[in-house]
């Protein structure tokens, strides 16, 4: 088999196998986004190289012996594989060891060179293109990984309180839009709660807004440890947060929140090294059947909470 012309049988029998790839190729790309496992995308990767690779190779072998163009193809096609090819960067070198040797065995002792120089040549731009494609496809995943580890961050800011440590508004929103309905369709209770801190101006007014601001961090703290690790707590805005607690009915809701309540006016707050009794009104409802947003259920635990403080705060009042 020799690859010599156009007229070759053999020559149209490669074609047919580069088009096989190039098939191959196109379905791959459009499939791999479609994966969402990353160990099976791998493998339809490392398929489509090994098959890649196994053409470059055949094609070095089967060219006339003396002909030395196809590594101009193969700087090309190894440069484009390292910046190019989505896989982790073991994997990449792994396959610039399986390329090297046989590409070299076929370049001593397969080929005929009509100089010298063409084999020393061609050795000095393989190697210097694996070598320099290797430390490229570093630097890239290094850009990677930098990149997705600022849109890690970004995402978990974007989703957390920046001064309480716990899911902000937005979080709370997209977590209710997503988890409501499964509940919705487990006939699960679900229980909330609409907490304020009572007189928190009057910190701020008297101490200033740091300690303020170390006193609602303290606050969420103290809320958060005594919530179960499935319930869902967020800050609003302001003093003002919300704690949604599933699989609880409206009775056993009205008891954390009277719970809650009591932690927080029973042990003093630090603020300014100072020991600060604070209160806060909770406002109880639950979530009803056919409910599938957490807005109706938010208006009626806000109008039982405004409840509590009209009734002298430091209160839990139930608007179920």
């Amino acid at each position: 088999m020799h690859l010599y012309g156009v007229d070759s049988p053999d020559f149209l029998r490669y074609v047919g196998m580069r088009s096989l790839f190039i098939v191959y190729s196109v379905w791959l790309w459009w499939r791999l986004p479609l994966i969402a496992e990353p160990k099976r995308g791998d493998f339809f990767m490392i398929v489509w190289v090994f098959l890649g690779l196994g053409l470059l190779l055949l094609n070095a072998y089967l060219r006339p012996r003396e002909y030395y163009g196809h590594y101009v193809f193969e700087v090309f096609t190894i440069m484009a594989f390292f910046t190019g090819v989505p896989l982790p960067l073991r994997k990449h070198l792994w396959i610039a060891v399986m390329y090297l040797p046989p590409t070299l065995l076929i370049l001593f002792f397969h080929k005929e060179a009509p100089l010298p120089l063409y084999t020393s040549n061609v050795l000095y731009v393989v190697l210097l293109t694996v070598f320099s494609a290797y430390l490229l496809s570093m630097r890239i995943h290094g850009y990677r990984r930098a990149a997705f580890e600022l849109l890690r961050v970004a995402e978990a800011q974007a989703r957390t309180d920046a001064l309480t440590g716990i899911s902000n508004r937005r979080a709370f929103m997209a977590w209710a839009r997503a988890e409501l309905a499964r509940f919705e369709r487990n006939q699960a209770p679900v229980t909330v709660l609409m907490l304020d801190i009572d007189h928190f101006k009057s910190v701020n007014d008297r101490f200033g807004h740091d300690a303020g601001d170390n006193l609602l961090a303290a606050f969420a703290r103290r809320i958060e440890t005594d919530l179960r690790r499935y319930d869902q707590f967020a800050r609003l805005g302001g003093e003002e947060f919300v704690v949604v607690l599933p699989h609880c009915n409206l009775a056993d809701g009205t008891a954390m929140a009277e719970r809650l309540r009591k932690s927080i006016c029973d042990t003093p707050f630090l603020v300014n090294d100072s020991p600060l009794l604070m209160t806060v009104s909770i406002g109880v409802t639950r979530l009803h059947n056919g409910e599938l947003h957490i807005d109706d259920a938010l208006k009626r635990a806000d109008a039982g909470l405004y409840a509590a403080k009209d009734k002298g705060r430091n209160r839990v009042e139930i608007m179920p």
